[in-house]
């Protein structure tokens, strides 16, 4: 269990691991992990190691200003947060190891979620005067806060493909088709009730009255 307790919760067997107090930049931390989210463990750590050697940029959505585009990214803006990646890569290690503990093959982990921010952020003062040209006069000149980072990542197996939602005119033939089956059976059914002959009423005849069985007389005594 981690010192902060995870933002999400899940039915399903995951392998999950916490870093805290990170000495580095949160809104860097926050690019990566959004660019591994989704995807497989595999294809993260190669995503990872490529920003590492300085062969792929991690796009960065956020916190871009001043960054360079680069022409891996399609002419988006991107960095290569080397010190981020890093730590991000032992964290999703621990959390695949996690998985494999649980039960979970390693070949069919995906990353479920990843996210991370700030956590502390402490009084730092500095101890040189630093000229205008670099902060300029007043508290930026005077402070220089120590600001510590967390990150979470929670890796899980890949989800059982679902069946697409069929909509606009392929719901309509759909429906079509599912209904002429049925139309089929119930013209079936008409014709043949109406192939059986009508059973004959005979009203005027009746049924043959029983025979009466006559029983013979006794035959009298003669008189004395």
């Amino acid at each position: 269990m981690g010192l902060y307790k995870y933002s999400t919760k899940s039915a399903e067997k995951t392998g999950r691991a916490q870093a805290h107090d990170l000495d580095a930049s949160y809104k860097d931390l926050t690019q990566v992990c959004r660019a591994i989210k989704g995807l497989p463990v595999a294809k993260a750590y190669a995503k990872l190691e490529a920003a590492i050697k300085g062969e792929h940029a991690i796009l960065y959505t956020k916190f871009n200003k001043g960054s360079g585009h680069r022409s891996e990214l399609g002419g988006k803006k991107g960095r290569y947060p080397k010190k981020e990646c890093k730590m991000v890569y032992a964290t999703l290690k621990n959390a695949a190891a996690n998985a494999v503990h649980v039960g979970l093959e390693e070949n069919s982990l995906v990353v479920k979620h990843a996210a991370a921010n700030k956590q502390n952020t402490f009084r730092r003062y500095r101890t040189f005067w630093v000229g205008s040209t670099t902060l300029g006069y007043g508290k930026h000149a005077m402070w220089a806060d120590y600001v510590t980072a967390w990150m979470e990542i929670v890796v899980g197996g890949k989800a059982a493909p679902k069946a697409e939602k069929a909509t606009g005119a392929k719901a309509e033939t759909q429906a079509a088709t599912a209904q002429k089956p049925k139309a089929a059976e119930a013209k079936k059914n008409e014709a043949k009730a109406e192939a059986k002959p009508a059973a004959p009423k005979d009203e005027g005849k009746k049924a043959p009255a029983k025979a009466e069985v006559k029983t013979p007389a006794k035959a009298e005594a003669p008189k004395a």
